[in-house]
């Protein structure tokens, strides 16, 4: 989402006649879009801002912006503690930040507009990737888990009306973007504000049959909400790709509860298990949080079998870090950072372990890759994402540009990241925006 909406900015931008630049310090406009899921987002962006009061004093007439989840919780505080900041706007005001640059350039500000209420669900899509893009369907959260900030920083949850995702996609599609990721906070909760009866499964089902769409990705679902209908949706549409991000972020049921999760150690395992019965060589990936406040080493070992019985294909694995403002900071029962840190590196050993194992089953069978460019470090290689979500990487010829095509590869060497194949087969050619042009 912050990727997203960091497309939007630079849309933004570029309708202002800003082009892109890799020099930071000679920058007419400079944007920090931020997160604060966990500390250490917080503590990377004042660090990187720090190094902006240099370029501040060598270059006065640079606009810096700080934007995001990061502007929405600090607001003031960003431009009493860095005078170095011009503008800072939250979740809600991204739309406002061509004009208050601008007021800036004329001598007004600095700006702090981070109100609680606010929508961009009018700026259209505008991705970066020719091939791929990221279409919002929902904005904000309903349902306030102990340890998550997101609902204070991005809102309650906000659909997006259905036909307007459905004409947003299919634009995509005609402009030659043939994997669309949907997003959201809890995207199957989408439609629960609308008067229109609708829910994540009607937008799955809206979604079946677009030309020129080939896969369909989505992120994330919580699996309190994860309903039949939603897996019959998905396996019916066949864009829809077999990867699932389902957060777990404990196997306890009593740590579930107390991050109020909605949901059994038993119910998550079956959903798993419905799920992959209906498609077959589903992969599902996952989010993990040990440590939580009150955490015992029994309950940790409940989360490990979760883990061995799901075998997720790969996880985000964190300790629990506590955020201002949520119930879940003012537990009393914090674990010690260092049993904390003890179940983080346990629970990556046994993940890392499933990951390569259940990888290295796969070598020898043959994949559709989506190219996504060109290795930076090996030019004659390019990488790509199998519909399982998988990355292999493959040698190409030199002399010719594989972005954008279907590829057929062969898994020659696993590892717990992912593969080297083989490229058996490929598209002749990727057809663009350019080339489709002329018939919309």
């Amino acid at each position: 989402m912050n990727a997203y909406d960091s497309e939007l900015i630079s849309w933004m931008l570029s309708e202002k006649h800003y082009t892109p630049t890799e020099d930071a310090a000679t920058a007419d406009v400079a944007v920090f879009n931020t997160c604060c899921v966990r500390d250490n987002a917080d503590q990377k962006v004042y660090g990187a801002v720090g190094h902006f009061k240099t370029h501040k004093e060598n270059n006065p007439d640079q606009v810096l912006v700080i934007s995001g989840c990061l502007a929405q919780k600090d607001g003031e505080e960003f431009v009493q503690r860095f005078p170095q900041v011009d503008v800072v706007v939250g979740t809600h005001n991204l739309a406002d930040i061509p004009e208050l640059v601008e007021r800036v350039q004329l001598g007004e500000g600095p700006f702090v507009k981070v109100e609680k209420k606010g929508t961009h669900f009018h700026l259209p899509s505008s991705p970066a990737s020719k091939f791929k893009g990221m279409v919002t369907i929902s904005m904000g959260c309903d349902q306030w888990c102990t340890f998550c900030i997101v609902p204070y920083v991005r809102g309650q949850l906000r659909s997006r009306p259905l036909p307007l995702v459905i004409s947003e996609v299919k634009r995509l599609a005609r402009e030659g973007h043939r994997e669309i990721l949907l997003l959201g906070q809890n995207v199957n909760d989408y439609g629960r504000d609308l008067e229109e009866e609708v829910d994540f499964s009607h937008l799955l089902d809206g979604l079946n049959g677009i030309d020129g769409l080939d896969r369909i990705r989505f992120t994330s679902p919580h699996p309190a909400y994860y309903t039949q209908s939603v897996i019959d949706s998905m396996a019916k549409n066949p864009a829809v790709c077999n990867h699932i991000h389902l957060p777990l972020q404990s196997g306890d049921d009593e740590v579930l509860k107390r991050m109020r999760r909605l949901y059994t150690k038993a119910e998550f395992i079956d959903l798993a298990r419905r799920m992959r019965e209906a498609l077959p060589g589903l992969s599902i990936t996952t989010d993990i949080i040990v440590g939580y406040p009150g955490e015992t080493e029994e309950q940790f070992q409940e989360t490990l079998d979760v883990v061995r019985q799901v075998r997720f294909t790969s996880a985000f694995m964190f300790a629990y870090s506590p955020r201002p403002g949520t119930p879940g900071a003012l537990f009393k029962d914090q674990v010690p950072e260092k049993e904390k840190m003890d179940r983080l590196y346990r629970l990556i050993e046994v993940q890392n372990d499933i990951s390569y194992e259940d990888n290295q089953k796969l070598l020898g069978q043959e994949f559709e890759v989506l190219i996504e460019g060109r290795s930076k470090k090996h030019i004659h290689r390019c990488s790509g994402r199998t519909r399982c979500h998988r990355l292999v990487h493959f040698d190409v010829d030199l002399d010719k540009n594989y972005e954008g095509r279907l590829a057929k590869v062969k898994l020659e060497k696993g590892f717990t990241w992912g593969f080297l194949g083989k490229m058996v087969d490929v598209e002749p050619h990727y057809k663009a925006w350019s080339a489709v042009k002329q018939t919309v």
